[in-house]
């Protein structure tokens, strides 16, 4: 699965030191706990939140146990362990550690300086730019052919929104900012399906006012649609879809990244 392949990847020895780059459910960091019981693991989470719900599940395990859990975001990781500046990390995993940053470039260079000369980066990251888009899982047929076709540029629009630091980028994306950070990389994608079940909760998410900063998806639409084109549309996906199964389609890729020495290591072998 994601959590195994990404710490194979990893080439994690029991006594490597490990930093896992964005903890939430903490999914990494359990698996990297058990395999470096003569190392050592920190684990960076992105807010108070995550790192309070972390801490408490791990206050069970013996002190030498416990990850050393840090607050805040990759950029932050410099001055976060400036107290240990000669650290460098066996491995640094990440599941979506790259999802939504703006600066990628500016990252990508921090976490190379962590990075012990042989060491490796190993990353799952899903990309959004390449997900599932909902105008595919209906049948259109119904709606004037202009509609539709406003209706599609509307969706597809999402995705091609340069400004949004979720959409603006794709694996070669993120490739080229762990290349220019000195590093040699290797990406792999995998396309995955899954069952969703569309209730009535996920399809009031699509097409009512969003609650927080990202519009919804009826909102979207609004850009290029009339609010009465927005509700046949959402009414064609109430009689479509709703507590229907249907196939979701998203991207997932798989990122290794070393340095020069480690490249000069493994040719030597």
């Amino acid at each position: 699965d994601l959590r195994d392949r990404v710490l194979d990847h990893a080439r994690v020895a029991r006594h490597s030191l490990v930093l896992d780059l964005k903890t939430a459910s903490g999914l990494l960091t359990w698996e990297a706990l058990r395999r470096v019981p003569e190392g050592g693991v920190y684990t960076l989470a992105r807010s108070v939140r995550d790192a309070d719900a972390l801490t408490q599940l791990t206050a069970r395990l013996a002190d030498v146990e416990q990850p050393i859990i840090l607050q805040g975001e990759i950029v932050d990781l410099p001055m976060l362990l400036a107290d240990q500046a000669e650290m460098h990390f066996d491995a640094l995993i990440g599941y979506n550690a790259f999802l939504d940053q703006a600066d990628k470039t500016g990252q990508a260079a921090v976490l190379a300086g962590l990075l012990s000369p042989t060491g490796v980066i190993s990353l799952a990251e899903r990309v959004p730019r390449h997900t599932q888009r909902l105008h595919k899982l209906v049948d259109l047929d119904g709606l004037a052919v202009d509609l539709r076709t406003r209706m599609i540029q509307a969706e597809e629009a999402i995705y091609a929104d340069a400004t949004d630091p979720l959409v603006s980028w794709d694996e070669e994306t993120l490739a080229q900012a762990l290349r220019a950070a000195g590093l040699t990389v290797t990406a792999t994608g995998v396309t995955e399906s899954n069952d969703l079940q569309i209730t009535d909760a996920l399809l009031q998410r699509w097409f009512a006012p969003a609650t927080g900063d990202r519009p919804s998806y009826g909102q979207r639409l609004a850009v290029a649609l009339s609010p009465e084109e927005v509700q046949q549309v959402q009414d064609l996906f109430v009689r479509q879809l709703r507590n229907q199964v249907v196939t979701w389609h998203s991207r997932l890729v798989y990122f290794t990244a070393t340095t020069a020495t480690m490249r000069a290591s493994t040719a030597s072998m």
